[in-house]
């Protein structure tokens, strides 16, 4: 019997009927051998692949490499954040996650491509506190407030205020609010620029427009003391003669001072500016702007903190006032319109009498009896024959004995 030896094998066959086939056999065999390492070579290069474009497009670098994302990269840079990956706050924890951000990237790689995108860019979702308390974990970690201020943590987190509703500027400073990541701004951004953007401490920190406004939907005290452990009085309201005159005198040289706390204590929105087109006040204020601000006391009638006490009856009006005002008027009539103005603020006037109320045009000609459309003697007297036209309390509004 004839044996046959096949090359590069150890294994030696009968050479018989069945000798072709068992050549067939073992050819195939290395032919799925080589078939089965190709795949696996293939498969884990495309794995290696993967990964290693799923960890480079996880990097910050790779965010910056689009100009699109400049204003954020250097913001980034120079917040407090700046050690973070883009991935660590923008993308939720968890694996799967994960990859379903790669996926929703590939859609944003193509409205890059071709783009259709919108302007500003902004986050389509809020970035969850779990993010955050990846880093900040609130129950181990002791906060300190700067300045005077008063944020206790534990009693927004229980009323379900999210850390982003006031930390919202900490890494980017605000800047698509800001709108400043139009097309035509990407070019003016580097690292300096960055450094001077989120310097500002308004673009970093909660505003405090944000912390009333929540306060005020909520029904939480607005009250200063209620944040600040100082009692932010201004050395000025301090004076002995401030609330009698005083306030009055530092209001009318510059409201706008008054606003910017007062503005936070009126229960409905004071427009200090007339004007709120930015271009009257850059092109038609030809007083750099000072004509389109109120009056201290168009501010006083409109800011309802004001009208708390302006609506109270002064001192000065007693139960002969009527009487009397003429002479106070005289000495002081800028005074008497901060509440009888003859053009009052038809939205929230503090007082609907004004002088017109009781001193009718037709008492400005004197005598005014012979301007009367019925004959009367020299010194009339209030008769019933008056109630023929007038209405019986009509001299009385002014002339409470009028009546005998």
């Amino acid at each position: 019997m004839n044996l046959t030896r096949i090359d590069r094998s150890n294994v030696i066959y009968p050479s018989n009927s069945g000798e072709e086939g068992c050549v067939i056999s073992v050819k195939l065999f290395k032919t799925k051998k080589k078939f089965l390492l190709i795949v696996l070579f293939i498969l884990v290069g495309l794995a290696a692949l993967f990964w290693g474009t799923f960890q480079k497009t996880s990097e910050t670098s790779y965010c910056s490499s689009c100009h699109l994302m400049k204003p954020e990269f250097y913001t980034l840079q120079a917040s407090s954040h700046s050690q973070l990956e883009c991935v660590a706050c923008h993308v939720e924890p968890g694996i799967m996650t994960k990859v379903k951000y790669k996926l929703i990237t590939v859609e944003e790689l193509f409205a890059t491509l071709t783009g259709n995108y919108g302007i500003a860019i902004t986050s389509t979702t809020p970035i969850p506190d779990a993010t955050c308390t990846q880093c900040h974990d609130m129950n181990t970690r002791k906060v300190t407030p700067s300045g005077d201020l008063i944020i206790p943590h534990s009693n927004h987190t229980q009323a379900g205020v999210s850390c982003t509703e006031c930390h919202t500027g900490v890494a980017h400073g605000n800047i698509a609010e800001k709108r400043a990541t139009f097309v035509t701004d990407y070019g003016k951004w580097d690292e300096s620029t960055g450094k001077n953007f989120m310097s500002d401490v308004s673009s970093i920190r909660p505003n405090m427009d944000v912390c009333i406004n929540c306060h005020k939907v909520r029904n939480e005290p607005l009250n200063c003391s209620a944040c600040h452990t100082t009692s932010m009085t201004p050395s000025s309201h301090k004076a002995e003669t401030f609330i009698n005159g005083g306030h009055g005198e530092l209001a009318s040289k510059d409201i706008k001072s008054c606003d910017s706390c007062h503005s936070y204590m009126s229960k409905e929105p004071v427009a200090v500016s007339k004007e709120n087109d930015g271009a009257f006040q850059q092109f038609l204020a030809k007083d750099n702007g000072k004509s389109s601000i109120i009056s201290a006391s168009d501010y006083a009638k409109a800011n309802t903190f004001c009208k708390d006490c302006h609506q109270k009856r002064p001192p000065s009006h007693i139960e002969d006032f009527k009487q009397t005002h003429g002479g106070l008027a005289e000495q002081n009539k800028d005074r008497c319109f901060t509440c009888h103005d003859n053009n009052p603020r038809g939205d929230s006037p503090v007082t609907k009498v004004t002088c017109a109320s009781c001193h009718p045009s037709i008492h400005n000609k004197i005598p005014w009896q012979r301007s009367h459309p019925v004959p009367l003697p020299e010194k009339p007297q209030v008769t019933e024959f008056c109630y023929t036209c007038h209405s019986e309390n009509t001299c009385g509004k002014c002339h409470s004995s009028s009546k005998k």
